[in-house]
C-alpha cells in the first residue's frame, strides 16, 4: 500500500493556496476563498492520480475512495499552513493573513 500520494498532494495543494495568495494579495477578503480551492484541487489531483497510477492512491478500488482522499489531503493543506504560520507567528502580532 501506497501512501507517498497524500503528501504529494498535500504540498502541492500548499503551493496552490501560496500562489493563489500572491496573486490576489491587495484583495484580502479572497482568501476566504482557498480552503474550497485547495480542496477541489486536492480532488482533483486524487482522481488524476487514480485514472494514471491507480495503486499509488492506497490501492482505492473506485474513484469516489481516490476523490475523497484528494478533498481530504487537499483540505489538509490549510490546516498545514496554519501550523507553519502560528509556528513562526512573532509575540504581538494580530495580522490574519
Amino acid at each position: 500500500m501506497e501512501f507517498t500520494s497524500v503528501p504529494i498532494i498535500i504540498v502541492c495543494c500548499y503551493m496552490i493556496g501560496e500562489i493563489y495568495k500572491v496573486v490576489f494579495k491587495n484583495k484580502k477578503e479572497y482568501y476566504k476563498l482557498i480552503p474550497i480551492l485547495v480542496s477541489i484541487t486536492g480532488g482533483v489531483i486524487g482522481m488524476v492520480i487514480y485514472y494514471t497510477n491507480p495503486e499509488m492512491i492506497m490501492d482505492v478500488e473506485n474513484i469516489w475512495v481516490a476523490l475523497e482522499i484528494g478533498i481530504v489531503s487537499g483540505a489538509s493543506s490549510t490546516g498545514a499552513n496554519q501550523i507553519i504560520k502560528q509556528t513562526f507567528k512573532k509575540e504581538g502580532d494580530q495580522t490574519n493573513e
